[in-house]
């Protein structure tokens, strides 16, 4: 068993928040996924960020609202938000700081290499 907490993680500043990316725990290597912790200090938001990665953001403190693609949409902790590659998104949070647990890869097939479904569809038709 092995036990990670954003307690006892090195935090640095990314995105305009704070990330602990799992890299730092030994015990993480050869995991199938990547993994960070996010804290979104109090009154403030994350810089837009969209990637080519699938992420799983899982609110485990506080109360966030996630803007995806112009959308916003509250997560108070026990939430889950599930972003798909390109999916730009923002993480705000309210008068307490925001906790998060993101797990994130890079999916199987034409959206790991940036090509969008219709095309790859319109590739393979020729």
């Amino acid at each position: 068993m092995q036990k990670f907490s954003i307690d006892d993680s090195a935090l640095t500043s990314e995105y305009g928040i704070h990330i602990g990316r799992w890299e730092q725990y030994a015990a993480a290597a050869g995991l199938p996924f990547s993994a960070m912790w996010c804290q979104v200090p109090a009154n403030s938001r994350s810089v837009l960020d969209h990637h080519p990665e699938v992420e799983l953001a899982v609110v485990v403190g506080g109360d966030a609202v996630f803007t995806v693609n112009g959308e916003d949409t509250a997560a108070p902790a026990g939430s889950a938000i599930l972003l798909t590659p390109g999916d730009r998104h923002v993480i705000t949070a309210g008068d307490e700081p925001v906790r998060i647990l993101s797990i994130y890869w890079l999916p199987d097939g034409p959206a790991a290499t940036g090509t969008e479904p219709e095309q790859a569809a319109a590739a393979d038709a020729r």
